[in-house]
């Protein structure tokens, strides 16, 4: 544990400074952008802003800032601890490459404009930027495959295998190969019977648990989409969730969303799945489910630095508090720059506690 020591005082006392909910119920209460920056640039944000405002103004310095916080996670992580930790502890980026590299196969396959793809890629991934942006630019997808292969990303040789070997290249199967890759890739990686593994391994189960419910969502709810009527629903499950591959495939024969949601009454995400619900009737947004139940990963996450405070536990609660307040604070930047009520922006703010 003492392997964790230096990086864990070091982020404990940034923890420390994290915004309260007072404090970004304050930020909401502000009615200009420039007033939100004013207010930032008295705060840890201060750097960021000061560099943001050299080129940029309102709104966008704002979500410069952002980025810049963004990416500063990954980095003070990777200053913070040596190699050996830093291989476990970047388990929680490589879940951010995953959806940097599908929203590029998804822009590529919709013929998306390249700074559409672009805009939509997320600074915490350890892939570099330049490289997302070449890949973005390719003319289709195997295109797309034979320029990740040529980055030697770590997925190239299954998506080149795919590609070779005739099978389907569309997006929802190259979503497949690279979930089936990154779930193996866990696996490798979470081995041993330690407190630290048994902490990545839960985080890992809800990620894989969001995979398959939103599998499972989509098959009851729009059965004969194009994306999925070629294959049953067993040839997308990843086997590393809460859910049992047996307990999903039967819940694929319910008759509504409605009636899944019932069914997992029982698990750890109840009361989540229920509010979600409760959206979902209102609005028929499938998304309410995947982003409830990581209200529910937050609330957990944002626990382990006083449940592991000698372990990796610091690391990856602080990641995640931190995203949480970059998130609510672009979500407030949003709110004023459109006019909302003060309080509907406090009302929509990701709550912790």
């Amino acid at each position: 544990m003492a392997l964790y020591d230096y990086g864990n005082t070091r982020l404990r006392a940034r923890i420390s400074n994290l915004f309260s909910m007072q404090m970004l119920e304050s930020l909401a209460d502000l009615t200009t952008i420039d007033s939100l920056i004013s207010s930032l640039s008295k705060t840890h944000y201060k750097s960021s802003i000061e560099i943001s405002l050299t080129y940029a103004h309102g709104y966008g310095c704002i979500a410069e800032t952002l980025r810049r916080e963004l990416s500063e996670i990954r980095q003070t992580l990777y200053r913070f601890y040596d190699k050996d930790l830093w291989e476990k502890i970047r388990i929680i980026f490589l879940r951010v490459d995953l959806q940097n590299i599908k929203a590029i196969i998804r822009g590529v396959s919709h013929e998306a404009r390249i700074d559409t793809i672009i805009d939509s890629f997320s600074p915490l991934g350890t892939i570099p930027e330049r490289v997302l942006s070449s890949i973005a630019k390719s003319k289709n997808i195997a295109d797309a495959i034979d320029k990740i292969a040529i980055y030697e990303l770590d997925f190239s040789t299954e998506l080149l295998e795919q590609k070779t070997s005739q099978r389907s290249c569309c997006s929802s199967e190259i979503e497949r190969t690279l979930e089936i890759w990154y779930f193996n890739k866990m696996a490798s990686i979470l081995t041993g019977r330690g407190e630290n593994t048994k902490l990545l391994q839960k985080f890992n189960m809800i990620e894989a648990d969001i995979v398959n419910l939103n599998i499972l969502l989509r098959f009851v709810n729009a059965p004969s989409s194009p994306e999925i009527e070629d294959h049953s629903i067993d040839h997308y499950i990843i086997n590393s969730g809460n859910f049992s591959r047996d307990q999903i495939l039967r819940l694929s024969k319910e008759s509504s969303v409605k009636n899944v949601i019932t069914q997992l009454a029982s698990s750890k995400y109840h009361d989540y799945l229920l509010e979600a619900l409760a959206c979902f009737s209102e609005n028929g947004l499938l998304s309410e489910f995947e982003n409830k139940i990581r209200i529910y990963a937050l609330k957990w996450l944002a626990l382990l630095p006083k449940l592991n405070p000698f372990g990796v536990g610091v690391p990856i609660g602080y990641a995640a508090m931190k995203k949480s307040e970059i998130r609510n604070i672009r979500w407030i930047a949003k709110g004023i720059y459109s006019g909302f009520e003060p309080e509907y922006i406090k009302e929509n703010l990701e709550r912790v506690g």
